[in-house]
């Protein structure tokens, strides 16, 4: 899989930003270090002091209290993104909507390290004439159905339907181990562990209630396959449930065991069903090759 990859050579990246709710109030240096993980919080003072970050178009300081609405500026320097998969498959379109088959590591908004490497600004080379509007959020390691409005009043209504809850949404999960019982719903809160990470437990900050049920489908050489289904919409959410469960989602380096060099990934989402104006809308797509094995075990 490492020559469908694609890597920009090292250029000079500048990022725009706003802070969500849960970074007001902290420090900038707080923020880009909690936030951004992949350099260390003196490396991030470093940088604000050096002058590469503004906020509302002033030089930032640090000890600067972020506020909502803030405008964040950071000229991060010539940089190496790493290679992503840009197979982006269309599945379907009309007029609306753009759907993809989304392939990893790629993320869906530039974030980290990656910027040219990532959905959104794929799709603005491609459709130079449109405005990249995801409607949900896949992680970069997560490949299966991703939609995309193309036009303003599709953004709309399919973001009331993912607000609401109204969406079904259901994952294959290839991970280590085997679960103890065939059906299970992990219901625990899940809140900031450590900078960017996601947690749950007693160590947890600012914890949101998250819910998901799960479903043993077929094991094999000490991996399984299970069918997932968020009841709710946090961040990494069934990679933190399944981790806390004692199942690492397959070559999760954040939340099990994995490798930058493996670029099979182990969650999938599976199907989407959504109503859309007045038509309700059903997609599938079938997972990479590596997670043949168990389905054929699974019958599915």
């Amino acid at each position: 899989m490492v020559n469908t990859l694609f890597q920009p050579e090292a250029s000079q990246q500048i990022y725009k930003s706003s802070p969500s709710p849960q970074y007001c109030g902290l420090s900038i240096e707080e923020y880009f270090s909690s936030r951004f993980t992949y350099q260390s919080k003196q490396d991030w003072i470093t940088q604000i002091e050096n002058g590469d970050i503004s906020v509302n178009g002033v030089t930032a300081q640090t000890g600067y209290i972020l506020k909502e609405g803030d405008r964040i500026i950071t000229r991060a320097g010539v940089r190496q993104e790493p290679p992503a998969n840009r197979n982006l498959e269309v599945i379907y379109q009309d007029s609306h909507i753009r759907v993809f088959n989304k392939p990893a590591p790629i993320p869906v908004h530039p974030s980290g390290r990656y910027f040219q490497n990532s959905m959104t600004e794929v799709l603005k080379q491609w459709y130079p004439e449109e405005i990249p509007r995801p409607a949900q959020r896949l992680d970069a390691t997560t490949t299966g159905v991703i939609v995309f409005a193309r036009t303003r009043e599709a953004a709309g209504t399919l973001m009331k339907e993912f607000k609401s809850h109204r969406i079904k949404k259901e994952y294959l999960a290839l991970v280590e181990g085997k679960p103890r019982t065939e059906k299970f719903c992990i219901d625990a809160p899940i809140g900031i562990l450590k900078g960017s990470k996601r947690g749950v437990g007693d160590e947890i900050k600012n914890p949101k209630s998250a819910k998901t049920e799960v479903q043993f489908l077929a094991t094999k050489n000490g991996q399984s396959l299970l069918k997932v289904s968020p009841l709710s919409g946090r961040t990494n959410q069934i990679r933190v449930h399944l981790s806390s469960y004692g199942l690492p989602i397959y070559n999760d380096m954040v939340y099990g065991k994995g490798s930058e060099e493996n670029y099979q990934y182990g969650l999938h989402a599976w199907s989407l069903e959504f109503q859309y104006f007045d038509r309700t809308m059903e997609f599938k797509v079938a997972p990479p090759a590596h997670f043949e094995p168990l389905l054929e075990l699974a019958k599915i």
